[in-house]
């Protein structure tokens, strides 16, 4: 009898180990479970906020085929979440003529935002921040730039697609989000291709929340 204690006491041994890490995976589990249904992002509030606050152009000469026009925007990038940090990996954005016709292009650097932080980021849009390969342009969106430089004033859109992680701890969610800013009209100084407008309020850019 003796000689069995010690197998008997190693089984039991195996047996409490065994369900204790079984527990400790569970609690680990639920904890897991509660925190990330507590902490991700929530389409009903997204916590990245995005603001055009003003857009100016120079340089405007539909003649030279838009070679020296550049178009300057500010945008707000903010974090209204008090507990998730935001990652914004570096993107390209498209300026459209029109709603639908790109004229040019920026690239932005990625970028980081704490909880409850923001900043403000200058989008330079011009024909040398995409490298040598530039949005075409057809005949017939020149002719239409030109005739709305003209009467002074052009509308524009920007647009972009974000590749952005919201992180909390050992916890994070990523995204690809595609904003949906409103048309911007811009008034020209008329004969100097140039025109300047600070929006208030700022115009806000929608971000649905989408994987």
């Amino acid at each position: 009898m003796a000689s069995g204690e010690p197998k008997e006491y190693s089984s039991l041994l195996q047996l409490a180990l065994t369900i204790l890490v079984t527990l400790t995976g569970l609690t680990i589990l639920i904890v897991g479970i509660t925190m990330a249904s507590k902490y991700a992002p929530q389409p009903q509030q997204q916590p990245l906020i995005l603001k055009v606050h003003s857009l100016s152009v120079s340089g405007l000469n539909v003649s030279c085929f838009l070679i020296s026009a550049s178009w300057d925007i500010t945008l707000l990038f903010a974090n209204q979440n008090s507990v998730l940090e935001i990652s914004i990996d570096s993107f390209e954005s498209s300026l459209y003529y029109n709603y639908s016709n790109p004229i040019s292009c920026a690239v932005i650097k990625a970028m980081h935002l704490g909880p409850k932080k923001q900043r403000f980021v200058h989008m330079k849009f011009n024909s040398t921040q995409c490298g040598e390969e530039q949005p075409f342009i057809d005949d017939r969106v020149l002719e239409g730039i030109k005739k709305d430089e003209i009467k002074g004033k052009l509308s524009f859109l920007i647009g972009m697609k974000l590749k952005v992680l919201y992180r909390t701890g050992i916890l994070g969610w990523d995204y690809e989000l595609k904003p949906d800013c409103p048309k911007i009209d811009i008034k020209l100084v008329a004969g100097t291709g140039s025109g300047e407008v600070i929006f208030d309020p700022p115009k806000i850019c929608l971000i649905p929340l989408r994987n």
